[in-house]
């Protein structure tokens, strides 16, 4: 988020689980069969492909628009061999925004993972493009690909057609490169026989095992940067620190491998107390937090040649980003950041830092963060692929499988680490699926690099359409989580997570509402209420959201404002707290919202969704310590000013007395009232500011 602020970007806000579905008025009497064991005598159309196996590496699908499936969508509607089949496909594989910068550096790859190895003969592909552009067809693997094929389009309408070309070869990888988006194939047939049985299609839904539930204390977090008081991150179990690269290889005289580094990027040197005192330290050992460093950026040395914030962080200009031998220099800063702060001591001569003092294995953070919204659609050229971004984090994690070197990577340094996935701009689960796919194909030990968190960022507006670029160029405003259908959205994207990588916490990195009104994610105003009282109804209630949608980790956008509320810059008036001068702060009503809440039912964990309809929807938590101990989230899920005066609220097997727990600024206990409970129930006023209701059962 640091660079949209810097930069005055957009964000990316869309959520999308669609592909394209083929043409309504093509035949429906030819249906899709997989292939079983039957020995195969001759070459076959391959018909069991399905979307989860068919990836763009590019990664447009979510926020390009369109879908690499769509190279194989209408294969139940095409015989290329029977010129009885007059049906032409129509749909494209190419994105159709922001396009360009989906095929930079050798052109648009789409694989096709077949799932088991077929003895592949012919591969036709229907031309359907307006101009004359290149495409190659390849087989082999992740690591080894070999060209079968290589054309250029006709470019012709009266010649657009089936195209055949022979492939002899036995694999279960096919690859289709093409040059920019004018090379338009609309369809993809492979015939072949296969070397074994195929697999059932995949399955729809994750039906295994999940993981534990985290109380609210455990669960919530706040993005905060260098100088924000430490006190008022307290509440806070996460805190997710946004650090510049820049700050951290700083060394402008000597090139990799003799560069230092600065261990200490965001603290000072006490000569009083001889140690050193650190933002990270004082959250960890005050505040008893966690934190990770989402490094993003580039080294400084590499501002003299014109890069910035947005560019890949290779060694020097000109190199592959696309080779994981071109991020040493980035790997050794991660070695050596894991050698410092993680849990394993290393010998102190091995740290390349230019600070005088070395440290090593203090324990204060064992999570990193390498990039930040590197995916944006605003970034053009400088737009990270999947393949650029994996060939970097397999470099930060263990130097390539150790192929960089013994002092590369963080796990090289210290096991316990992790690497968090950089900040996802957009609900892209798609970029997810590919750089799984990735891990496993061009890893030998296929192993998934960021266990430390699936992160993506969102925020709900009333932007309209499909797709990122139209949905952030129509927003005006913020709506409600409710009206943003945010815990079904987001269970959505928890349980397709689930089914990528089941054994990796999710986390939100960024949600949170601007209290300026001139901006795209302005909270909505809740009658009676200001913007900033607002901003904090509007963050319990997406608190509570999310809790109930199976995300693992909530990060709040943000902890500090610099300016008034009312400044018109996007993304700068989410602030829980606002900076007056250097001593001098104000804590908005969210965050006394926020710790109110979690004073009262921090060790609680979601149980069940009591209602969502209606006027009044109501959500039930149980306290992880004393299972006897229950609380009520209550609510209008409205902005129009509703309330439902005498509400009868069932509590189940509670007895005694009931706590009603409101909501005050200038308070991080909020106003308590018993109410007896009377068979079971007791009556409340509800209003479009929640309540909690926190009462024992027998």
């Amino acid at each position: 988020m640091l660079k949209r602020i810097l930069y005055i970007f957009l964000p990316c806000l869309v959520l999308v689980f669609s592909c394209r579905n083929a043409d309504k008025n093509a035949p429906k009497n030819i249906s899709k069969v997989v292939m079983g064991p039957t020995p195969c005598t001759s070459p076959q159309r391959i018909t069991a492909i399905y979307k989860d196996y068919v990836y763009d590496l590019s990664g447009y699908e979510v926020v390009g628009g369109s879908s690499a499936f769509n190279l194989f969508d209408e294969n139940d509607y095409v015989e290329p061999k029977n010129p009885s089949y007059t049906y032409h496909p129509t749909i494209s594989p190419h994105p159709f925004m922001t396009r360009e910068m989906y095929f930079k550096d050798g052109g648009s790859k789409i694989v096709v993972d077949l799932q088991i190895p077929y003895r592949l003969s012919e591969v036709y592909l229907f031309d359907r493009a307006r101009y004359s552009d290149s495409v190659w067809v390849y087989t082999g693997n992740m690591r080894n690909w070999k060209l079968k094929a290589a054309f250029t389009t006709k470019g012709d309408i009266g010649l657009w057609g089936w195209r055949r070309f022979a492939v002899d070869d036995s694999t279960r990888f096919v690859m289709f490169r093409f040059n920019s988006h004018e090379a338009d194939i609309t369809e993809a047939v492979l015939y072949g026989c296969p070397l074994g049985t195929p697999p059932p299609p995949p399955a729809r839904e994750y039906t295994g095992p999940r993981l534990g539930q985290k109380t609210l204390r455990e669960f919530l977090g706040v993005n905060t940067s260098q100088g924000q008081p430490i006190e008022y991150a307290k509440p806070f179990h996460y805190t997710r620190h946004y650090a510049y690269q820049s700050f951290i290889d700083d060394d402008t005289a000597n090139p990799y491998p003799s560069m230092k580094f600065n261990i200490v990027p965001y603290g000072w040197w006490n000569n009083g107390s001889q140690s050193y005192v650190m933002y990270a330290d004082s959250i960890v050992r005050f505040n008893g937090n966690k934190i990770w460093y989402s490094i993003f950026g580039v080294p400084t040395y590499l501002t003299k040649y014109g890069y910035n914030i947005h560019d890949r962080p290779v060694n020097k200009p000109g190199m592959d980003p696309e080779d994981p031998l071109s991020y040493t220099r980035h790997s050794s800063m991660f070695w050596n950041l894991a050698a410092v702060y993680g849990k394993t001591a290393v010998d102190t001569n091995l740290i390349q830092a230019w600070n005088a003092v070395r440290f090593s294995g203090s324990g204060i953070m064992t999570e990193f963060e390498n990039g930040n919204e590197s995916d944006g659609f605003w970034l053009g050229r400088q737009y990270c692929s999947p393949l650029e971004y994996y060939a970097q984090s397999t470099a930060d994690y263990d130097g390539d499988q150790g192929r960089l070197g013994p002092r590369h990577g963080i796990k090289n340094a210290d096991q316990n680490s992790e690497l968090i996935m950089a900040g996802i701009a957009g609900i892209d689960t798609n970029r997810v699926r590919v750089l799984k796919f990735l891990c496993n194909t061009m890893r030998k030990d296929s192993q998934f690099l960021w266990k430390g968190g699936i992160q993506y960022h969102y925020y709900s507006s009333n932007g309209k359409g499909q797709y990122a670029a139209t949905i952030t160029s129509t927003a005006t405003a913020g709506i409600t989580p409710e009206e943003d259908s945010l815990r079904i959205k987001m269970k959505k994207v928890r349980d397709y997570t689930y089914r990528v990588e089941p054994n990796v916490e999710v986390i939100m990195g960024e949600y949170g509402y601007d209290k300026s009104r001139k901006s795209l994610i302005s909270a909505p105003m809740v009658p009676g209420y200001n913007q900033a009282q607002s901003q904090g109804i509007m963050l319990l209630r997406g608190i509570n959201a999310f809790s109930f949608s199976g995300f693992d980790r909530l990060i709040l956008y943000w902890l500090q404002d610099n300016v008034d509320e009312n400044h018109e810059t996007f993304f700068i008036t989410s602030g829980l707290i606002r900076k007056l001068s250097e001593t001098d702060f104000i804590r908005y009503p969210a965050w006394y919202y926020i710790s109110t809440m979690l004073n009262h039912i921090g060790n609680y964990t979601p149980e069940s969704i009591i209602s969502e309809k209606g006027n009044v929807w109501v959500y039930k938590y149980r306290n992880k310590n004393a299972a006897d101990s229950a609380a009520y989230f209550v609510y209008c899920p409205t902005r129009n000013g509703t309330k439902v005066n005498g509400y009868s609220l069932d509590l189940g097997r509670a007895n005694g007395n009931a706590t009603e727990i409101s909501f005050r600024e200038n308070s991080e206990e909020g106003n308590s009232i018993q109410k007896a409970i009377q068979g079971g129930k007791i009556k409340l006023d509800v209003t479009e500011f929640p309540k909690l209701i926190v009462v024992k059962e027998n």
